[in-house]
């Protein structure tokens, strides 16, 4: 109930910007899908985990017939390749409430997937960052696990991913980028996605000035400082 109830809240606050109608049909080269294994902070081995990004096609809603890598929101919630599954895109811009936190900080580590080389990544950071991205959307997701085969090495991407977004330095436009395609079929996975040839913006930090810019307005300050002095004297010499 609750996953259902997570993702409602989903559709329901992004309806507005959702673009339907949209195939999605996974690449049939298995050579794309690379297999990740890891031992879970409880011991337990997990071997042969399909990781992203997978390659597919999207058609409709906006695209036509166009390349894009995904990453998989959803563990343990199968697509098949040739399969074409109807479903509709999001764009995310309204991060209100847990689910969609999660989704902005899903598309951040998205973000990071993609400057670390995306498929060409070394395979220990694909492996983290995927298990960071299913672990983070788990509460939400139709298949969620209790508890979740946690990866020791993706523990650093969720803490860094919630650091971001609280210190403001991924923001909701940075996380627009990376729309959502979201099933009909709630038992199909949800991706995140991205063109093969995209090249994302970098994120907007907080507007802190520069130590150079503070050297600036401090010597502003003094000039103006003598500047005033400078005419007080010469406005009491003028009354004399």
């Amino acid at each position: 109930m609750v996953a259902k109830i997570g993702l409602v809240t989903l559709f329901l606050a992004l309806l507005p910007l959702a673009q339907a109608n949209t195939i999605l049909t996974l690449d049939p080269v298995w050579s794309d899908y690379t297999l990740y294994s890891y031992t879970d902070i409880y011991g337990t081995p997990q071997n042969d985990i399909p990781i992203g990004p997978y390659f597919a096609t999207l058609d409709g809603g906006g695209y036509s017939n166009t390349s894009v890598a995904l990453f998989c929101y959803d563990f343990n919630s199968p697509t098949s390749i040739y399969t074409q599954y109807s479903g509709t895109i999001y764009l995310t811009t309204d991060f209100t409430g847990s689910t969609l936190t999660a989704a902005m900080e899903a598309s951040y580590l998205i973000y990071e997937l993609s400057l670390a080389g995306m498929a060409n990544a070394p395979l220990a950071t694909r492996g983290a960052i995927s298990l960071a991205i299913w672990e983070i959307m788990n509460p939400s997701s139709t298949t969620s696990i209790a508890p979740f085969p946690t990866d020791v090495a993706a523990q650093p991407w969720e803490y860094d991913a919630a650091e971001v977004i609280a210190d403001g330095t991924w923001t909701a436009a940075d996380a627009a980028q990376f729309p959502v395609w979201v099933p009909d079929d709630p038992t199909i996975q949800r991706f995140g996605f991205l063109g093969v040839n995209f090249s994302p913006n970098p994120p907007n930090p907080p507007e802190v000035p520069e130590p150079g810019t503070l050297v600036l307005v401090g010597a502003g300050l003094i000039g103006l400082s003598l500047a005033s002095r400078k005419l007080n004297g010469l406005l009491r010499f003028g009354r004399r």
